[in-house]
């Protein structure tokens, strides 16, 4: 999990099936800062994506955060490519039994048709790039990878007066459809950035009334967020063309590679097992050739050999993997 040493008692990761992605450390973590200057803490990291993985985010809090002063809460937005998702509200009083974790999965929206709330996932999403470089279309792509490939979860300093469940009656910004990422872009608008994906949504279901939170920013903090965490999101290959991660060696000439066996099918076990099988038997007949001999005073041949034919055993494990996904509502 993200985490700030100025700001203890507060984390923020982002997880596929309920556990964590691995973190790396962003080489260029300043050129991003001035972007959010009026933070007074930022945290930037790396994760690696994988195709059309359903993924959620998670804040933590715990008592080591200083709560004290005018006893206000932690106002928490959720932004996925520039995009508010969720906001949520983490109080001190919550804290009565332990640490309070907060997760979002998707953005939440109220269907008209239908009259009930539905949510739809984040997902991510593979883009591609094509040789347009037309102005007009270079132009508008340009806008839309700003912040795209970025998770961005921003906590505020707040009063916290009440709550209750979002009226169905009355329209906010923070309900809007969520927007999915284009499919593809002129590679020109990337402006050499190694972005591989965008977030998408899962199709829509039904879901309960998101509750509403009214509280209000601490004025001495003029609206700016007391902490950022922001997480850029990119598939392995673009996270080693970026050198966040080192690549992977390339094998030397006549070399092959070493697969784990248990993710090999049965008929490859049987090829390796019989390869392997000849190159024994092959072994023993050239030892056969060159049998060791003491020659005694009557001519006699002892052979002082020993070796019997072993058969080999090859374990053959299946290898079933099992996908959990979540569908409780957050």
């Amino acid at each position: 999990m993200a985490v700030l040493e100025g700001l203890p008692g507060v984390k923020v990761t982002v997880q596929i099936n309920g556990r964590d992605l691995a973190e790396y450390d962003d080489p260029n973590a300043s050129e991003h800062e001035p972007a959010r200057a009026g933070a007074y803490h930022t945290s930037t990291k790396y994760i690696e994506c994988v195709d059309d993985a359903e993924f959620s985010m998670k804040a933590l809090a715990s008592k080591e955060y200083k709560w004290g002063y005018k006893g206000h809460c932690l106002s928490m937005d959720f932004y996925v490519d520039g995009n508010l998702v969720s906001g949520r509200s983490i109080r001190e009083g919550d804290l009565v039994r332990g640490p309070v974790e907060t997760v979002v999965y998707g953005k939440r929206t109220y269907c008209a048709k239908e009259k009930h709330w539905i949510r739809r996932n984040c997902r991510f999403s593979a883009i591609t790039t094509v040789d347009d470089a037309k102005k007009d279309r270079v132009e508008a792509d340009m806008k839309v990878t700003k912040d795209l490939g970025v998770i961005e979860v921003r906590i505020y300093r707040a009063i916290y007066y009440s709550h209750g469940k979002l009226s169905t009656s009355v329209p906010s910004s923070r309900r809007q459809a969520a927007e999915p990422a284009p499919s593809e872009l002129a590679e020109k608008s990337l402006k050499g950035r190694a972005i591989s994906h965008g977030t998408n949504f899962s199709p829509a279901y039904k879901t309960q009334a998101p509750s509403r939170h009214f509280t209000k920013r601490l004025a001495e903090d003029h609206e700016q967020p007391i902490a950022v965490f922001q997480f850029h999101y990119r598939s392995k290959d673009a996270l080693q063309r970026e050198m966040i991660i080192p690549r992977t060696p390339s094998l030397s000439p006549g070399a092959s590679p070493k697969p784990e066996v248990t993710s090999m099918s049965r008929k490859e076990l049987e090829r390796l097992a019989q390869e392997r099988l000849n190159q024994l038997q092959k072994g023993s007949s050239v030892k056969q050739e060159r049998k060791p001999s003491v020659k005694r005073e009557h001519s006699d041949v002892i052979d002082l050999s020993d070796e019997k034919a072993r058969p080999t055993k090859v374990s053959r494990r299946s290898s079933k993997l099992r996908e959990v996904v979540d569908l409780t509502d957050d």
